[in-house]
């Protein structure tokens, strides 16, 4: 399983690579942060203590994070767009809550990359 983890998050970083070669415009999505993988395996979302432990604990082991859209049910996998930034500390503050996210929007086959610049708690 560590060595399917570490091939997905090579993976994303070799998409994001990719993808910073276009240009898209700026993008607000309504949703929540969630693992990638525990969401797709097994459905599960970090909205409660131990789930959110649970979520925290595969994020440091290299399961990327994305954002599970609100209105569409879609995922988009998470790359930070500032150098040095980390995902884990970025998103770990909004495990459990709905959020709003901007960034630009990246697609290529079946991925959705999303290059976030902001984030916060949504009203909505």
């Amino acid at each position: 399983m560590n060595r399917a983890l570490a091939l997905l998050t090579l993976s994303v970083f070799a998409v994001s690579v990719a993808f910073s070669q276009t240009s898209k415009k700026q993008t607000t999505i309504i949703g929540e942060v969630v693992d990638v993988v525990n969401y797709v395996v097994n459905g599960m979302k970090p909205n409660n203590a131990d789930r959110k432990a649970l979520v925290e604990a595969s994020a440091k082991a290299g399961s990327p994070l994305g954002i599970l859209e609100r209105k569409t049910g879609k995922i988009y996998v998470v790359a930070m767009g500032q150098q040095g930034a980390s995902a884990l500390e970025t998103l770990t503050p909004y495990f459990g809550l709905k959020i709003f996210a901007t960034g630009k929007v990246y697609k290529k086959g079946g991925i959705m990359l999303f290059m976030l610049s902001d984030i916060g708690k949504s009203v909505k």
